[in-house]
């Protein structure tokens, strides 16, 4: 559970303000999210705005509005998947969610187009500090405070004034110091190859399999899993199906005797693949 007592002396102190909830709708299994949707829907916002994306709202990001800012930190527990928290001056809950979604596609130097989780503190950190952007004044707008995750509690990403003048282009362009930071990671690059060599990456558009990469890795992360061989070979798992696998309950055992160096990952998947097929 990620602390939030800042968050709630903030909520307090909030008297004009708005909250709002950022969540993954992927970090629950399918008909939990839709169960979710459903009593939730009113309030709910994807940000998969564009029709290509359509088809992959219900694992992308949503906004979640919240109704009392006294019960901030109670709705941040009942809500599986938050990732963010966002303060802002307007309760148009349907505009901020079109101003966010221009974000979760960017554009290189090279005009390519990537999709991308904008909202992970790595990220969101980068392009908060490019106020001479013209799309930071429209990302941005009326957001007052932003907090992500860091070292166990929600924490403020620092939010640079917008200082481009008559801006007009709403599009995230990125410069090359900024796009490498994003892009550039090695361990995703390896993955992203070894998967598009794979029959199960054809089924998701190419502009999308890098940021399913990097989501796979972080779940890796947060099972335990050691960096390195233990922790490719989850993502890829994963990606190639193994999701409900991993995350059941029988598999939760094993996977915490990988994060002691008990075993390897490897030896755990074999076996209950063994298992598989003597059953």
């Amino acid at each position: 559970m990620i602390e939030s007592t800042a968050l709630a002396e903030s909520a307090v102190e909030t008297e004009n303000g708005y909250f709002y909830l950022l969540l993954e709708g992927g970090a629950q299994e399918t008909q939990a999210f839709e169960a979710f949707y459903t009593v939730n829907a009113s309030e709910m916002y994807s940000l998969y705005l564009h029709p290509q994306l359509a088809e992959f709202k219900n694992y992308g990001p949503w906004l979640l509005a919240v109704k009392n800012n006294n019960e901030l930190t109670q709705k941040i527990k009942d809500t599986p998947g938050v990732v963010g928290v966002i303060a802002t001056k307007s309760c148009l809950s349907g505009a901020l969610a079109a101003q966010l979604s221009y974000a979760c596609t960017v554009i290189g130097p090279d005009d390519t187009t990537a999709l991308i989780r904008f909202y992970t503190r790595q990220v969101i950190s980068l392009l908060a500090q490019c106020g001479e952007q013209e799309w930071h004044t429209f990302l941005f707008r009326n957001i007052t405070r932003w907090w992500a995750p860091l070292e166990g509690s929600w924490q403020p990403v620092p939010l640079l004034a917008s200082t481009a003048e008559n801006p007009r282009d709403h599009a995230v362009r990125l410069n090359e110091e900024i796009w490498q930071q994003i892009m550039d990671e090695p361990e995703v690059g390896a993955i992203l190859t070894q998967w598009q060599k794979m029959p199960a990456s054809q089924h998701f558009p190419p502009c999308s399999q890098g940021d399913m990469v990097i989501k796979a890795l972080e779940k890796a992360r947060l099972a335990g899993m050691p960096a390195g061989v233990d922790s490719k070979l989850y993502a890829l798992y994963y990606l190639n199906g193994g999701k409900k696998i991993l995350e059941s309950e029988g598999m939760q055992v094993s996977l915490g005797k990988v994060s002691q160096g008990e075993v390897s990952l490897k030896e755990i998947l074999s076996n209950a693949l063994a298992s598989k097929w003597q059953s």
